[in-house]
């Protein structure tokens, strides 16, 4: 495990509920200054114990300059991360934080945006939704949970007079749009932005595969089923340390590069985060994390290490 940007300390200053099985957790600096800047979109790593680290979304805007505030899902079925913090933290304890990175920035339009959440997934578009509309920005918003109990923000949201749409998935009051539904309304200049369980990206992908890839965005939470499988073995000529490495079948590009010593950025090691994002200037990539569009899929400009795999021998990166 390692943190990919500057670790600082923070310390837990609150817990606060946010709906059934989520809580809203408040970090602020232990000197008191003012915390870097972030943008909607970006996350943190945050280090629970020495062997455990995960990234939370950061809640956007900030209540306080030396403050950071993540929602937190408890997972039944994880690696522990989300019980950590729900079952074990206690306010006033201290723990190591990354710097914030994005790779799920709102990007510039003039065009309409149109931004979909599934459960947990609303914590980086209720802050892209906020932003927008404090800009004055045309927004909409679409929110699906179990139900209005456990909508995170609820209140809040109901209290939004325009561009807000809440559905419940099982209130009993008929069946709620679907997102393909709502994608077959809109122009295909709109900016589109997603967020949620694996097959709502998933579907939203499929969705929009016919729209402009550009206008697409999307955020995964889990890493895909394929990212730390075995594969076939391959080579990969790294440009500037001037070494060539062979990858063997059960062995991941990162761990090769680490063992010939070679210095890497890198945090989940699961293809979630985008730490250890690398440039590709030759060769073909099989890729495996949930970062890259499908468009930057294919023009594999770059490759997450940690999870992606070379295909053949021709691989070089800008390492």
């Amino acid at each position: 495990m390692a943190l990919s940007d500057g670790v600082f300390k923070v310390r837990l200053h609150a817990i606060e509920y946010g709906a059934p099985g989520i809580n809203i957790y408040t970090f602020e600096a232990l000197d008191g200054q003012p915390l870097a800047t972030y943008e909607p979109g970006a996350h943190v790593d945050v280090v629970m114990a020495p062997d455990l680290l995960r990234q939370y979304s950061l809640l956007w805007p900030a209540t306080h300059p030396a403050r950071y505030q993540i929602a937190v899902q408890l997972a039944e079925v994880g690696k522990g991360g989300s019980r950590k913090l729900h079952f074990e933290s206690v306010v006033g304890a201290t723990y190591e934080m990354s710097q914030p990175r994005n790779h799920f920035p709102l990007l510039p339009s003039d065009e309409e945006f149109h931004l979909f959440a599934g459960g947990i997934g609303i914590t980086p578009i209720v802050s892209m939704y906020r932003k927008l509309k404090a800009e004055g920005r045309k927004a909409s918003l679409y929110y699906w949970a179990s139900s209005a109990q456990h909508m995170l923000f609820h209140e809040q949201l109901c209290r939004e007079q325009d561009g807000v749409r809440l559905f419940h998935t099982r209130s009993g009051g008929g069946v709620p749009p679907r997102l393909k539904d709502i994608l077959a309304t809109l122009p295909h200049s709109a900016q589109l932005y997603c967020c949620g369980p694996q097959g709502m990206v998933d579907e939203f992908d499929r969705l929009t595969l016919h729209r402009p890839q550009a206008n697409n965005h999307r955020e995964r939470f889990s890493a895909t089923t394929d990212a730390l499988q075995p594969g076939d073995s391959f080579r990969v000529r790294l440009q500037r340390s001037g070494l060539t490495l062979t990858v063997a079948a059960e062995q991941s590009l990162l761990q090769v590069c680490e063992a010939a010593g070679v210095e890497v950025a890198y945090s989940c090691e699961e293809g979630v985060c985008g730490a250890c994002e690398v440039k590709v200037l030759a060769g073909q990539v099989e890729h495996r994390d949930t970062v890259l569009s499908p468009a930057q899929r294919q023009r594999s400009e770059t490759m997450m290490i940690c999870c992606s795999r070379g295909l053949g021998d021709s691989l070089v990166l800008d390492l």
